[in-house]
């Protein structure tokens, strides 16, 4: 199991989401990423995804830097919530920055 040093939180996943376009959202950002895990609910087979994902990075990968900048962007068309220390699904007051049209 890797450091928590170096590991990012992500929530507001919508529940289609996949380990390759998680991927593919932090490498188009220029972030390598060594593991996804996308959390699941329930247990056995009654499981179902949860909309949170524990994305770790390379080593020596800027976790705060990597947060700012990947907090608000897409991943199958909704905002992702990137955090270093907890998830943040319920948080009412949060509001996602704005990402620019490209």
């Amino acid at each position: 199991m890797a450091h928590k040093k170096n590991v990012v939180y992500v929530s507001n996943l919508p529940y289609e989401a996949t380990h390759d376009a998680l991927e593919a959202a932090f490498e188009k950002e220029g972030y390598d990423v060594d593991h996804i895990e996308l959390i699941k609910k329930g247990a056995g087979t009654r499981t179902k995804a949860c909309g949170l994902a524990a994305v770790t990075l390379k080593e020596g990968t800027d976790r705060e830097v990597c947060c700012k900048r990947m907090d608000g962007k897409g991943c199958f068309g909704r905002p992702m919530i990137v955090r270093l220390d907890k998830f943040c699904g319920d948080d009412l007051a949060y509001t996602p920055k704005i990402q620019a049209a490209q």
